[in-house]
């Protein structure tokens, strides 16, 4: 019931070019989202909705997954995943506008993984 009000949601609002994967098993669904969103930098404005996900950066070394996101929902009733699922998708369609209107800037990634070196001073 819980995945199904997930994907349901996103069927009806994530605006074109998002994707997704349809759990058979787990407690999550991977998002792809459209071009030029950085899942990472819009997580702040999903927060501020009162919505949260885990960008999919934190799944590789190499610091792909700037697109992607995990979307879990093992826990929130049907009703507050599709509330959650309407707010996200108010926040991407606003990643979109603000692409529309002032372009995509260049992501500036350094070479290597995303994680800092140790601290040896």
């Amino acid at each position: 019931e819980r995945r199904d009000a997930l994907l349901t949601g996103m069927e009806q609002l994530f605006p074109k070019g998002t994707s997704w994967t349809v759990p058979t098993g787990g407690f999550y669904s991977w998002v792809t989202l459209p071009e030029g969103i950085d899942a990472t930098a819009m997580l702040p404005r999903a927060v501020s909705q009162l919505v949260a996900y885990v960008p999919g950066t934190g799944f590789y070394v190499d610091g792909q997954g700037r697109d992607s996101m995990r979307l879990s929902y093992c826990h929130p009733t049907p009703e507050r995943i599709s509330e959650g699922v309407r707010r996200l998708a108010g926040v991407i369609e606003s990643e979109l506008e603000l692409i529309h209107t002032f372009g995509n800037a260049p992501v500036h990634l350094p070479p290597g993984p995303a994680t800092p070196g140790p601290d040896l001073a």
